[in-house]
């Protein structure tokens, strides 16, 4: 369900307004950055809880300096307007935030400006992990490796190589797609970082496997150290491996935390969303929703309360 109001370099305008012009280089050459981010609403509180903005914002501005954008706006700059945004929506319910940085103007592929930042907001419904559960298949496309493409970076140019290996897939009729690293070793998802309990052992692929510097992949490090006792293992994954888990997940801001069933017409484990991802889940939700009192600093408050 879409917003009324788009902030465009911090001015609301309605929906239909927040446009480009074509000839911009982020249209053109893909000279465009961006940020998946979620809210979530507490119903008790009266308060909706943006999760991790500030670290979302703070990776937007390292892919700017990658990207050699000509201006770099601060993060108060930027949780302003993202927050200035919401407000301005009047957002009762659970929320995803497009965050965009991109360059405008009629420049050429080496356009490092004029750059513009814009926020859009949408009403999510709320999912179980049981709607989340997936199938994958391992695609042939493999994961664009930093020598070529920076994959720690959230450049919409990257999400090429996601879309190709997804629509493959689908078109397969497996409901997402596991890439692997030149090297044939597990990167990620479409647009999500996958874990892999083994032999009773979490383990997920390490940032130099082609992916993303994923900020829900770290909370779910953190959590696993924190209330399981024992560290994520960062190492390589061989493709055999994960066809003999006991479970996979993907995780992401937009996937929250998604049970992987079955790989190549392979049953994980079961063949149902396994204990861990489930218990997993329930830890994230408490966070992000303020209903656990933890990490509040993971939390912020978009009309003024605070959780308990």
């Amino acid at each position: 369900m879409p917003s009324t109001y788009v902030s465009m370099d911090g001015a609301l305008v309605a929906e239909s307004d927040a446009t480009i012009h074509v000839s911009s280089p982020a249209l053109r050459f893909g000279a465009h950055l961006f940020e998946g981010i979620r809210g979530y609403w507490n119903s008790e509180l009266g308060e909706l809880f943006v999760f991790r903005l500030d670290e979302h914002l703070e990776r937007l501005r390292q892919g700017m300096k990658v990207m050699r954008y000509e201006r770099i706006p601060a993060v108060d700059e930027l949780r302003t307007q993202v927050l200035d945004v919401i407000r301005a929506n009047e957002h009762d319910t659970d929320i995803g935030i497009r965050l965009s940085a991109y360059v405008v103007g009629r420049g050429f592929i080496d356009a490092a400006g004029p750059i513009s930042i814009m926020c859009a907001t949408d009403a999510t419904p709320a999912r179980t992990v049981a709607d989340r559960t997936t199938t994958t298949m391992v695609t042939s496309w493999q994961r664009i490796s930093d020598h070529a493409m920076p994959a720690r970076l959230k450049c919409a140019a990257n999400y090429q190589n996601s879309r190709l290996g997804l629509m493959q897939a689908r078109a397969a009729g497996y409901d997402e797609a596991i890439f692997l690293t030149p090297d044939g070793k597990v990167a990620e998802g479409a647009g999500a970082c996958v874990f892999m309990i083994r032999n009773g052992v979490p383990s997920t692929p390490p940032t130099s496997a082609g992916i993303l510097e994923s900020v829900t992949r770290d909370t779910v490090m953190q959590l696993f150290a924190e209330r399981a006792g024992h560290a994520v293992v960062e190492r390589t994954i061989d493709r055999s491996e994960i066809y003999l888990a006991e479970e996979l997940f993907f995780c992401g801001s937009t996937y929250e935390v998604s049970p992987i069933v079955a790989v190549d017409g392979i049953a994980i484990g079961t063949g149902e969303p396994g204990p861990v991802a489930a218990e997993v889940w329930a830890w994230y939700e408490g966070i992000i929703r303020g209903t656990d009192s933890s990490h509040p600093a993971w939390r912020t408050p978009v009309y003024g309360h605070q959780p308990v």
